[in-house]
């Protein structure tokens, strides 16, 4: 079907005309590509101007409507609804605005018309690549989101919520509240800031309709008006929020102070606080500026805070997978890690230190590792050689193919384990324990070769004619050191 264009320019009383010659832009588009007919008129949107578009559609069998006048957001449904009662797909309507982005800023009527015939051909250019197109109904969310608990935030959900719709309440900070509460007067009438505000907060704390999700931030945005799809990142308060009562005792036996952001740094607050006393949710927090001492201290640098966290709600599998993260064998560390981490824990600043190596190694016994998913390996074609099936052996071999990489780990032994086998005894490290944790490395596609002696049995120059692109070596430190003392080799019954 050859497209048929109607094109009519609106003078909008003198807000158009009086800085853009509209004639002179009608004339222009007649010599454009596809133009039927081109028109100017007072008021395009009158009723008049309207019933003018509908019988041309009619009579010229116009199949394109262009419309140069004021903004789309003011006019853009009127017109689309004068195409739709004359039979015309509304969706074949454009419309250019000459109004707000050419008469009103445009000092020169000279450039005016010139910009006004550039937009204008633009449109119809435009037009020319529309597509039919129909209105669907769809299902929609009724609930709403507020983002913000300020005094704005906070009476937009209270008006939503009394209307009988559920608001979820979003804000950053750990209570709702917003600037206005750390100001003492509000302007012009000098109320008491908190005095308006905090009924606010107790109003949309008691509203049933209102879930509020203080600190928390949006992270994304997806969907279209009336079906998004928001994620929300909850940042922890490290207080169990229903059981936290705000009494406070916490902040009497807390040894660390910081600036109060609160108070501006003008005073101090504890490490564990609530931004002020009527703050709501009242649940105290404790805002973390970096890794804990025990994180630090310990060499796999786990996120100890967080199984802990995880064994104390009895998740044990998840516990074990955030264990994984960063270390392999979390059974056999629980037995014999020295645990530094113990000795840098401030818990022991009030009575005594986290039993984390405790936990670490009840998790182990209590999970199940069978039960983990494998995980989701991205192959690569690079070989990666692993000399010594040891801790350091099997923690890089572990992670490597993870990566994706094709590991083959060589042990000496006839078994797999190193001084983890041989050097510690079985009250110690039970072999089953280890034969545990050794299997999930395994079924992660890590293949193995026992019994082949690096040095002797293999050499780098086999591995390179094997294809490995890498070496790793693990081999452990099976010779103990002298301590140079006169006879200690040859004096009878000294190990």
């Amino acid at each position: 079907m050859s497209i048929r264009l109607g094109f009519y320019v609106c003078h909008c009383g003198i807000n158009i005309a009086g800085k853009v010659s509209v004639k002179e832009v009608a004339a222009f588009t007649r010599e454009l590509k596809n133009v039927v007919i081109a028109r100017d008129y007072k008021f395009m949107c009158s009723d008049p101007g309207q019933e003018m578009i509908e019988k041309d559609i009619k009579e010229f069998d116009l199949n394109r409507v262009v419309v140069a006048s004021c903004s789309p957001r003011l006019h853009e449904k009127t017109f689309q609804g004068a195409c739709q009662r004359a039979g015309l797909n509304p969706y074949f309507f454009q419309m250019a605005s000459v109004r707000e982005q050419v008469s009103w800023v445009t000092k020169d009527e000279d450039e005016a018309t010139r910009k006004a015939k550039t937009l204008v051909a633009a449109a119809i250019n435009r037009v020319n690549y529309h597509e039919s197109l129909d209105a669907r109904e769809v299902n929609v969310h009724p609930d709403i989101m507020v983002v913000g608990g300020g005094i704005v935030g906070m009476q937009a959900a209270l008006d939503i919520g009394n209307s009988g719709h559920k608001v979820y309440l979003v804000e950053k900070s750990s209570t709702i509240g917003g600037h206005m509460l750390q100001f003492d007067k509000t302007f012009p009438t000098l109320d008491c800031a908190a005095c308006i505000g905090t009924p606010k907060m107790v109003e949309v704390a008691q509203n049933a309709n209102i879930e509020l999700l203080s600190y928390s931030e949006v992270k994304e945005v997806a969907g279209y008006i009336g079906n998004y799809t928001v994620k929300i990142r909850r940042k922890p308060r490290y207080v169990i929020e229903g059981v936290c009562t705000g009494c406070g005792e916490c902040v009497n036996v807390c040894p660390v102070s910081v600036p109060s952001e609160w108070d501006e740094g003008l005073d101090n607050r504890k490490a564990i606080y609530r931004a002020f006393p009527q703050a709501v949710p009242i649940t105290f927090c404790i805002d973390k500026k970096d890794r804990a001492p025990c994180v630090t201290a310990c060499p796999a640098g786990i996120n100890i805070q967080g199984y802990v966290q995880l064994v104390s709600q009895g998740k044990y599998q998840e516990a074990i997978r955030l264990i994984m993260e960063r270390l392999p064998l979390p059974g056999v560390l629980g037995r014999v890690c020295p645990h530094p981490c113990e000795s840098e824990c401030r818990r022991q600043e009030l009575d005594e230190a986290v039993a984390i190596r405790d936990l670490k190694r009840f998790v182990a016994d209590h999970a199940n590792l069978k039960a983990l998913e494998l995980s989701k390996i991205e192959e690569r074609t690079e070989k990666v050689a692993v000399i010594g099936s040891g801790p350091s052996g099997l923690t890089v071999a572990y992670y490597l193919r993870l990566k994706g990489y094709q590991v083959t780990i060589f042990e000496a032994l006839e078994v797999l384990g190193g001084m983890l086998r041989v050097g510690i005894p079985d009250y110690r490290l039970p072999p089953q324990v280890l034969d545990q944790e050794i299997d999930h490395i395994l079924r992660q596609g890590v293949k193995t070769r026992t019994g082949v002696r690096f040095g002797t049995g293999l050499t780098f120059e086999d591995l390179k004619k094997e294809g490995f692109a890498a070496v790793f070596l693990g081999i452990g430190a099976h010779n103990s050191l002298d301590m140079q003392i006169p006879g200690e080799k040859d004096t009878q019954g000294v190990i």
